[in-house]
């Protein structure tokens, strides 16, 4: 099967803004270069080389690690701004100035190269076959399997467990979810000697060690959930509610179109793509939103509405388990999201044998991985 990001190059997004900026103004906005660096952690660090609080620097959308990324960081509070700054792996270069700061999502889109390997010979004339459908008819946009890192090495969403007040377990969740085996055997066995197990931690899992500090005092399981950032709390709550968006899309496909279905790349989930369309259907359905719960935002295609309330109704989720708070945030929010993500400037370019290059332009909260199984992965015959 095709591999990608098996080195930090093969990986560039590049984040594309449309925030005017002029030559004064509040905030400082820089374009951050990075690679093999997570957004956050530079954030920090930046935070503590400009002696500013971390609130102070604000960006649009969390870029991936193991790639070559560019953003934009909005930074108030510099008296005098440098042009430039360089880091470990990372580099900013002032662009401009704002009397606003940046905010989640507040971007156009992101372009990205990728270059993909170990592509085999029915894999790329498969992507040829797709590369023009989804050119113009798009392709389902559900959550990618970075959405879920918290879920991969475990047998349970935390949600689940939070909402039986199983804290304990909820905890072991969390805290044993490691994918080396040798270590997640031995915790396991200190589980509860907590001393032990916290010398037994590793030294960088820093959220994780402040958990295990808390029971370590005698701390009850619930209560030392909350050493935990809150927007760590929420991610939580976040994972499990694009798991059940993904399936209100995956059997909104299954059940209206005719579908290939490919690995999803996360535990044994698969994904199901539309592979035939018409374009009096796909007028309808471009612009299709998709509730998280359909409670706020109750749906207007009836279709959706019965989805919903199928695969809430299978999980064991009712109207009053929705309004459930649990270790200080609450569990459920509704919103919704597009159905289906339409790319821009999709091009594929042989590299050799077994590589290739795509390069396209994916909206707000898009995933490129998604579309690559899209591409490579979906039989239409």
């Amino acid at each position: 099967m095709f591999r990608i990001k098996e080195k930090p190059q093969d990986f560039f997004v590049k984040e594309l803004i449309d925030t005017p900026l002029g030559e004064k103004g509040e905030y400082a906005y820089y374009r951050l270069k990075k690679i093999d660096r997570n957004t956050v952690d530079v954030v920090r660090e930046l935070a503590d080389r400009f002696r500013l609080p971390v609130k102070n620097i604000t960006f649009a959308g969390l870029k991936d690690k193991n790639a070559v990324t560019e953003q934009y960081l909005a930074i108030k509070g510099l008296k005098n701004p440098p042009q430039m700054v360089e880091g470990d792996n990372y580099k900013l270069t002032l662009v401009g100035f704002s009397d606003k700061p940046l905010q989640l999502g507040e971007f156009k889109g992101n372009y990205f190269e990728i270059v993909v390997r170990n592509v085999s010979k029915a894999e790329r004339e498969r992507a040829e076959r797709n590369l023009p459908f989804i050119a113009k008819y798009g392709f389902a946009n559900y959550f990618g399997e970075q959405r879920f890192g918290s879920i991969k090495n475990a047998k349970e969403f935390i949600v689940k467990l939070l909402l039986r007040h199983d804290y304990e377990g909820a905890l072991k969740e969390y805290l044993l979810s490691y994918s080396d085996w040798r270590m997640k055997r031995r915790l396991k066995k200190l589980w509860g000697n907590w001393r032990e197990y916290l010398k037994a931690m590793p030294k960088q899992a820093t959220y994780e060690r402040k958990v295990v500090e808390e029971l370590a005092k005698g701390v009850s399981f619930k209560q030392s959930f909350m050493a935990l950032p809150k927007n760590v709390r929420l991610m939580f709550a976040f994972t499990y509610q694009s798991y059940l968006w993904n399936r209100f899309l995956y059997r909104f496909i299954v059940r209206y179109f005719p579908y290939c279905e490919v690995p999803a790349g996360i535990k044994d989930w698969t994904y199901a793509f539309y592979k035939d369309m018409k374009d009096p259907i796909f007028k309808e359905i471009k612009d299709l939103e998709i509730p998280y719960l359909g409670i706020e935002y109750p749906p207007k295609n009836l279709k959706v509405r019965k989805v919903i309330e199928e695969v809430l109704k299978e999980e064991g989720i009712d109207e009053k388990l929705l309004k459930e708070e649990r270790i200080g945030i609450k569990l459920f929010t509704d919103g919704v999201r597009k159905a289906i993500a339409l790319p821009e400037n999709l091009k594929m370019e042989r590299l050799g044998r077994s590589t290739v290059k795509v390069s396209f332009v994916l909206p707000p909260g898009s995933y490129a991985t998604v579309l690559l199984r899209k591409l490579f992965l979906c039989n239409r015959d």
